[in-house]
Protein backbone atom coordinates (compact mmCIF):
# COMPACT_ATOMS: atom_id res chain seq x y z
CA UNK A 1 0.00 0.00 0.00
CA UNK A 2 2.79 2.39 0.91
CA UNK A 3 4.73 1.76 -2.27
CA UNK A 4 1.54 1.86 -4.43
CA UNK A 5 0.80 5.37 -3.18
CA UNK A 6 4.44 6.30 -3.52
CA UNK A 7 4.50 5.45 -7.21
CA UNK A 8 1.10 7.12 -7.75
CA UNK A 9 2.67 10.32 -6.47
CA UNK A 10 5.59 9.98 -8.86
CA UNK A 11 3.28 9.32 -11.82
CA UNK A 12 1.00 12.23 -10.94
CA UNK A 13 3.88 14.67 -10.63
CA UNK A 14 5.28 13.63 -13.99
CA UNK A 15 1.85 13.79 -15.66
CA UNK A 16 1.10 17.30 -14.40
CA UNK A 17 4.51 18.62 -15.38
CA UNK A 18 4.31 17.06 -18.86
CA UNK A 19 0.87 18.62 -19.36
CA UNK A 20 2.23 22.04 -18.47
CA UNK A 21 5.16 21.68 -20.84
CA UNK A 22 3.27 20.25 -23.85
CA UNK A 23 0.42 22.76 -23.63
CA UNK A 24 2.85 25.62 -23.57
CA UNK A 25 0.94 27.11 -20.70
CA UNK A 26 1.43 26.91 -17.01
CA UNK A 27 -1.59 28.06 -15.16
CA UNK A 28 -1.44 28.93 -11.53
CA UNK A 29 -3.71 26.01 -10.69
CA UNK A 30 -1.51 23.56 -12.62
CA UNK A 31 1.66 24.75 -10.91
CA UNK A 32 -0.09 24.69 -7.56
CA UNK A 33 -1.27 21.15 -8.25
CA UNK A 34 2.26 20.14 -9.22
CA UNK A 35 3.70 21.70 -6.06
CA UNK A 36 1.10 19.97 -3.91
CA UNK A 37 1.89 16.60 -5.42
CA UNK A 38 5.61 17.24 -5.15
CA UNK A 39 5.30 18.10 -1.46
CA UNK A 40 3.26 14.96 -0.97
CA UNK A 41 5.99 12.96 -2.65
CA UNK A 42 8.59 14.53 -0.36
CA UNK A 43 6.43 13.72 2.65
CA UNK A 44 6.17 10.07 1.62
CA UNK A 45 9.90 9.97 1.07
CA UNK A 46 10.59 11.41 4.52
CA UNK A 47 8.05 9.25 6.35
CA UNK A 48 8.38 5.89 4.63
CA UNK A 49 11.90 5.84 3.22
CA UNK A 50 14.25 8.12 5.14
CA UNK A 51 12.73 7.96 8.64
CA UNK A 52 12.81 4.14 8.92
CA UNK A 53 16.43 4.18 7.79
CA UNK A 54 17.32 6.72 10.47
CA UNK A 55 15.41 4.79 13.12
CA UNK A 56 17.15 1.58 12.12
CA UNK A 57 20.49 3.28 12.59
CA UNK A 58 19.42 4.40 16.05
CA UNK A 59 18.30 0.93 17.12
CA UNK A 60 21.05 -0.93 18.94
CA UNK A 61 21.28 -3.46 21.74
CA UNK A 62 22.48 -1.92 24.99
CA UNK A 63 22.94 -2.83 28.62
CA UNK A 64 20.27 -0.33 29.68
CA UNK A 65 17.63 -2.52 28.02
CA UNK A 66 18.23 -5.42 30.42
CA UNK A 67 19.87 -3.82 33.47
CA UNK A 68 16.70 -3.88 35.58
CA UNK A 69 16.20 -7.63 35.05
CA UNK A 70 18.72 -9.79 37.00
CA UNK A 71 17.72 -12.95 35.14
CA UNK A 72 18.50 -11.36 31.78
CA UNK A 73 21.72 -9.86 33.11
CA UNK A 74 22.88 -13.30 34.21
CA UNK A 75 21.73 -14.88 30.94
CA UNK A 76 23.64 -12.44 28.75
CA UNK A 77 26.70 -11.79 30.90
CA UNK A 78 27.15 -14.68 33.33
CA UNK A 79 27.25 -12.14 36.16
CA UNK A 80 24.55 -12.05 38.85
CA UNK A 81 23.18 -8.52 38.50
CA UNK A 82 23.68 -5.06 37.06
CA UNK A 83 25.77 -3.93 40.03
CA UNK A 84 28.56 -6.39 39.22
CA UNK A 85 28.64 -5.24 35.59
CA UNK A 86 28.68 -1.57 36.65
CA UNK A 87 31.52 -2.33 39.06
CA UNK A 88 33.62 -3.75 36.22
CA UNK A 89 32.75 -0.75 34.04
CA UNK A 90 33.84 1.64 36.80
CA UNK A 91 37.07 -0.31 37.19
CA UNK A 92 37.81 -0.20 33.46
CA UNK A 93 37.06 3.53 33.30
CA UNK A 94 39.98 4.23 35.64
CA UNK A 95 42.50 2.90 33.13
CA UNK A 96 43.66 4.16 29.76
CA UNK A 97 42.54 1.42 27.38
CA UNK A 98 44.97 0.51 24.60
CA UNK A 99 42.74 -0.59 21.75
CA UNK A 100 43.84 -3.69 19.89
CA UNK A 101 43.38 -2.21 16.41
CA UNK A 102 45.14 1.08 17.25
CA UNK A 103 41.96 3.10 16.87
CA UNK A 104 39.63 4.10 19.68
CA UNK A 105 35.97 3.07 19.65
CA UNK A 106 34.07 6.30 20.29
CA UNK A 107 30.61 5.51 18.95
CA UNK A 108 29.79 3.05 21.75
CA UNK A 109 29.83 3.77 25.52
CA UNK A 110 32.34 1.83 27.60
CA UNK A 111 29.49 0.09 29.44
CA UNK A 112 28.12 -1.34 26.20
CA UNK A 113 31.61 -2.32 25.06
CA UNK A 114 31.91 -4.33 28.28
CA UNK A 115 28.40 -5.70 27.70
CA UNK A 116 29.36 -6.86 24.19
CA UNK A 117 32.45 -8.59 25.58
CA UNK A 118 30.50 -10.36 28.30
CA UNK A 119 27.92 -11.57 25.79
CA UNK A 120 30.69 -13.01 23.64
CA UNK A 121 32.20 -14.84 26.62
CA UNK A 122 28.89 -16.09 28.00
CA UNK A 123 26.96 -16.98 24.83
CA UNK A 124 29.71 -17.02 22.17
CA UNK A 125 27.60 -15.20 19.58
CA UNK A 126 29.35 -14.78 16.24
CA UNK A 127 30.96 -11.47 15.36
CA UNK A 128 28.42 -10.93 12.57
CA UNK A 129 25.59 -11.43 15.07
CA UNK A 130 27.12 -8.97 17.52
CA UNK A 131 27.77 -6.42 14.79
CA UNK A 132 24.06 -6.48 13.91
CA UNK A 133 22.92 -6.29 17.54
CA UNK A 134 25.19 -3.37 18.37
CA UNK A 135 24.92 -1.67 14.96
CA UNK A 136 28.64 -1.66 14.24
CA UNK A 137 31.13 -3.38 11.94
CA UNK A 138 32.70 -6.78 12.56
CA UNK A 139 36.06 -5.05 12.84
CA UNK A 140 34.68 -2.93 15.66
CA UNK A 141 33.42 -6.06 17.44
CA UNK A 142 36.87 -7.64 17.22
CA UNK A 143 38.56 -4.43 18.38
CA UNK A 144 36.23 -4.09 21.38
CA UNK A 145 36.32 -7.73 22.46
CA UNK A 146 40.09 -8.12 22.23
CA UNK A 147 40.70 -4.82 24.01
CA UNK A 148 38.29 -5.39 26.91
CA UNK A 149 39.39 -9.00 27.50
CA UNK A 150 43.04 -7.92 27.57
CA UNK A 151 42.25 -5.07 29.97
CA UNK A 152 40.31 -7.31 32.35
CA UNK A 153 43.13 -9.85 32.26
CA UNK A 154 45.76 -7.22 33.08
CA UNK A 155 43.70 -5.48 35.76
CA UNK A 156 42.06 -8.41 37.50
CA UNK A 157 43.85 -11.68 36.76
CA UNK A 158 47.43 -10.46 36.97
CA UNK A 159 46.57 -8.30 39.96
CA UNK A 160 44.35 -10.73 41.88
CA UNK A 161 44.52 -14.38 40.90
CA UNK A 162 48.00 -14.91 39.51
CA UNK A 163 50.44 -16.28 42.12
CA UNK A 164 47.77 -16.27 44.80
CA UNK A 165 47.09 -19.88 45.87
CA UNK A 166 45.77 -19.89 49.47
CA UNK A 167 47.93 -21.52 52.14
CA UNK A 168 46.95 -24.65 54.07
CA UNK A 169 46.14 -22.54 57.10
CA UNK A 170 43.78 -20.38 55.06
CA UNK A 171 42.12 -23.43 53.50
CA UNK A 172 41.47 -24.91 56.93
CA UNK A 173 39.31 -21.92 57.88
CA UNK A 174 36.68 -23.05 55.35
CA UNK A 175 37.27 -26.78 55.07
CA UNK A 176 34.20 -28.76 53.89
CA UNK A 177 33.23 -31.93 55.71
CA UNK A 178 34.45 -34.19 52.89
CA UNK A 179 37.95 -32.75 53.29
CA UNK A 180 38.22 -33.53 56.99
CA UNK A 181 40.25 -36.70 56.17
CA UNK A 182 42.65 -34.47 54.19
CA UNK A 183 43.35 -31.43 56.40
CA UNK A 184 46.68 -30.76 54.67
CA UNK A 185 45.16 -30.52 51.20
CA UNK A 186 46.44 -27.39 49.49
CA UNK A 187 44.90 -27.86 46.06
CA UNK A 188 42.85 -30.28 43.95
CA UNK A 189 44.05 -30.62 40.36
CA UNK A 190 42.26 -31.59 37.16
CA UNK A 191 42.43 -30.70 33.48
CA UNK A 192 39.74 -29.32 31.19
CA UNK A 193 39.69 -29.25 27.40
CA UNK A 194 38.34 -26.68 24.94
CA UNK A 195 37.42 -27.58 21.37
CA UNK A 196 39.22 -25.77 18.54
CA UNK A 197 39.04 -25.93 14.74
CA UNK A 198 41.23 -28.31 12.76
CA UNK A 199 44.28 -26.83 11.10
CA UNK A 200 45.74 -27.52 7.67
CA UNK A 201 49.19 -28.27 9.07
CA UNK A 202 49.47 -31.94 10.03
CA UNK A 203 52.10 -31.36 12.71
CA UNK A 204 49.91 -28.78 14.44
CA UNK A 205 46.83 -30.97 14.15
CA UNK A 206 48.72 -33.87 15.73
CA UNK A 207 49.78 -31.59 18.58
CA UNK A 208 46.18 -30.53 19.17
CA UNK A 209 44.51 -33.93 18.81
CA UNK A 210 43.11 -35.28 22.07
CA UNK A 211 42.82 -39.05 22.35
CA UNK A 212 40.40 -38.59 25.26
CA UNK A 213 38.02 -36.26 23.36
CA UNK A 214 38.65 -37.70 19.91
CA UNK A 215 39.09 -34.26 18.31
CA UNK A 216 41.42 -31.26 18.28
CA UNK A 217 41.38 -29.43 21.60
CA UNK A 218 43.32 -27.15 23.88
CA UNK A 219 43.93 -28.28 27.44
CA UNK A 220 44.43 -26.38 30.70
CA UNK A 221 45.19 -27.35 34.28
CA UNK A 222 42.67 -26.12 36.85
CA UNK A 223 43.48 -25.95 40.56
CA UNK A 224 40.68 -25.73 43.10
CA UNK A 225 40.87 -25.05 46.84
CA UNK A 226 38.99 -27.40 49.21
CA UNK A 227 36.13 -24.88 49.51
CA UNK A 228 35.50 -25.02 45.75
CA UNK A 229 37.26 -21.83 44.66
CA UNK A 230 39.39 -21.91 41.50
CA UNK A 231 42.79 -20.72 42.69
CA UNK A 232 44.99 -21.67 39.74
CA UNK A 233 44.53 -21.86 35.98
CA UNK A 234 47.33 -22.63 33.56
CA UNK A 235 47.79 -21.49 30.00
CA UNK A 236 46.24 -23.71 27.33
CA UNK A 237 48.31 -26.53 25.83
CA UNK A 238 47.74 -28.78 22.84
CA UNK A 239 45.18 -31.51 23.48
CA UNK A 240 47.83 -34.22 23.10
CA UNK A 241 49.75 -32.99 26.16
CA UNK A 242 49.58 -35.28 29.19
CA UNK A 243 48.36 -34.18 32.61
CA UNK A 244 51.85 -34.76 33.98
CA UNK A 245 53.56 -32.71 31.28
CA UNK A 246 51.22 -29.76 31.83
CA UNK A 247 51.64 -29.95 35.61
CA UNK A 248 55.42 -29.93 35.27
CA UNK A 249 55.46 -26.98 32.86
CA UNK A 250 52.67 -24.65 34.01
CA UNK A 251 54.26 -23.41 37.25
CA UNK A 252 51.76 -24.71 39.79
CA UNK A 253 54.40 -26.80 41.59
CA UNK A 254 56.46 -23.76 42.57
CA UNK A 255 53.63 -22.62 44.85
CA UNK A 256 53.65 -25.80 46.95
CA UNK A 257 55.36 -26.03 50.34
CA UNK A 258 56.58 -28.99 52.44
CA UNK A 259 53.61 -30.53 54.23
CA UNK A 260 51.13 -29.69 51.46
CA UNK A 261 48.94 -32.40 49.95
CA UNK A 262 47.74 -32.50 46.33
CA UNK A 263 44.59 -34.44 45.44
CA UNK A 264 44.09 -35.47 41.82
CA UNK A 265 42.75 -38.14 39.47
CA UNK A 266 44.57 -41.32 38.43
CA UNK A 267 46.00 -39.62 35.35
CA UNK A 268 48.18 -37.38 37.51
CA UNK A 269 51.14 -39.69 38.04
CA UNK A 270 53.17 -36.74 39.27
CA UNK A 271 54.63 -38.06 42.52
CA UNK A 272 58.15 -38.01 41.12
CA UNK A 273 58.00 -34.33 40.10
CA UNK A 274 56.44 -32.92 43.28
CA UNK A 275 58.65 -30.70 45.48
CA UNK A 276 60.23 -32.42 48.45
CA UNK A 277 57.83 -32.81 51.36
CA UNK A 278 54.68 -32.49 49.20
CA UNK A 279 52.40 -35.55 49.15
CA UNK A 280 50.04 -36.81 46.43
CA UNK A 281 46.71 -38.50 47.06
CA UNK A 282 45.15 -40.14 44.00
CA UNK A 283 42.80 -43.15 43.69
CA UNK A 284 44.50 -46.52 44.00
CA UNK A 285 45.31 -48.54 40.88
CA UNK A 286 43.91 -52.07 40.63
CA UNK A 287 46.92 -54.36 40.89
CA UNK A 288 45.89 -57.63 42.57
CA UNK A 289 42.52 -58.38 40.98
CA UNK A 290 40.51 -56.43 43.55
CA UNK A 291 40.87 -53.47 45.88
CA UNK A 292 41.45 -53.94 49.57
CA UNK A 293 38.86 -52.49 51.92
CA UNK A 294 41.30 -49.74 52.85
CA UNK A 295 41.78 -48.85 49.18
CA UNK A 296 38.02 -48.81 48.60
CA UNK A 297 37.49 -46.46 51.53
CA UNK A 298 40.33 -44.18 50.44
CA UNK A 299 39.08 -44.08 46.83
CA UNK A 300 35.61 -43.15 48.05
CA UNK A 301 36.98 -40.30 50.17
CA UNK A 302 39.10 -38.99 47.30
CA UNK A 303 36.15 -39.14 44.89
CA UNK A 304 34.01 -37.22 47.35
CA UNK A 305 36.69 -34.54 47.63
CA UNK A 306 37.41 -34.37 43.89
CA UNK A 307 33.80 -33.60 43.09
CA UNK A 308 34.62 -29.97 43.95
CA UNK A 309 36.97 -29.53 41.03
CA UNK A 310 34.54 -31.28 38.70
CA UNK A 311 31.70 -28.98 39.76
CA UNK A 312 33.92 -25.93 39.39
CA UNK A 313 34.84 -26.91 35.83
CA UNK A 314 31.17 -27.54 35.04
CA UNK A 315 30.28 -24.04 36.25
CA UNK A 316 33.18 -22.58 34.28
CA UNK A 317 31.78 -24.16 31.12
CA UNK A 318 28.64 -22.04 31.57
CA UNK A 319 30.68 -19.55 29.55
CA UNK A 320 29.91 -20.94 26.12
CA UNK A 321 33.07 -19.57 24.52
CA UNK A 322 34.90 -22.36 26.39
CA UNK A 323 32.93 -24.95 24.43
CA UNK A 324 34.66 -23.90 21.23
CA UNK A 325 37.25 -21.17 20.73
CA UNK A 326 36.73 -19.44 17.34
CA UNK A 327 39.73 -19.45 15.03
CA UNK A 328 40.00 -15.65 14.91
CA UNK A 329 40.50 -15.48 18.69
CA UNK A 330 43.33 -18.02 18.94
CA UNK A 331 45.90 -15.34 19.83
CA UNK A 332 43.92 -14.41 22.94
CA UNK A 333 42.82 -17.85 24.14
CA UNK A 334 44.72 -17.74 27.43
CA UNK A 335 43.33 -14.33 28.35
CA UNK A 336 39.83 -15.49 27.40
CA UNK A 337 40.09 -18.57 29.64
CA UNK A 338 41.35 -16.55 32.59
CA UNK A 339 38.74 -13.83 32.11
CA UNK A 340 36.06 -16.54 32.32
CA UNK A 341 37.64 -17.80 35.55
CA UNK A 342 37.47 -14.29 37.00
CA UNK A 343 33.79 -13.93 36.15
CA UNK A 344 33.15 -17.42 37.52
CA UNK A 345 34.65 -16.30 40.84
CA UNK A 346 32.47 -13.17 40.88
CA UNK A 347 29.40 -15.31 40.22
CA UNK A 348 30.35 -17.70 43.03
CA UNK A 349 30.88 -14.85 45.48
CA UNK A 350 27.40 -13.51 44.77
CA UNK A 351 25.63 -16.87 44.71
CA UNK A 352 27.37 -18.29 47.78
CA UNK A 353 29.06 -21.22 46.05
CA UNK A 354 32.02 -21.02 48.43
CA UNK A 355 32.27 -22.97 51.64
CA UNK A 356 30.43 -25.96 50.20
CA UNK A 357 29.64 -28.52 52.89
CA UNK A 358 29.63 -31.80 51.00
CA UNK A 359 29.45 -34.88 53.18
Amino acid sequence: FIFDNFFVYIYSCILIKVTCVTSGTSTFDQELSFCSYFMGLKKYRDIYLISPSIEKQKQTFSFSQISDNPERVQYYTGLPDAASVLFLEALLSRFDLKYHSDWTVQMMPLLDQLFLTLIKLKLNFGHEDLSIRFNCSRGTVTNIFTTIVSALYDILYVGMLENNIPSRAKNQTSLPDCFQPFPNCRIVLDCTEVSVCNTERLDTQSHLYSQYKGRTTLKALIGVAPNGVITFVSNLYGGSASDKAITADCGVLQHLQPGDMVIADKGFTIRDILPEGVSLNIPSFLTNGQFTQEEVNNNRKISCARIHVERSIQRLKLFSILHHIPHQLKKNINKILKACVLFWIVLCVYSGCYNIKTT
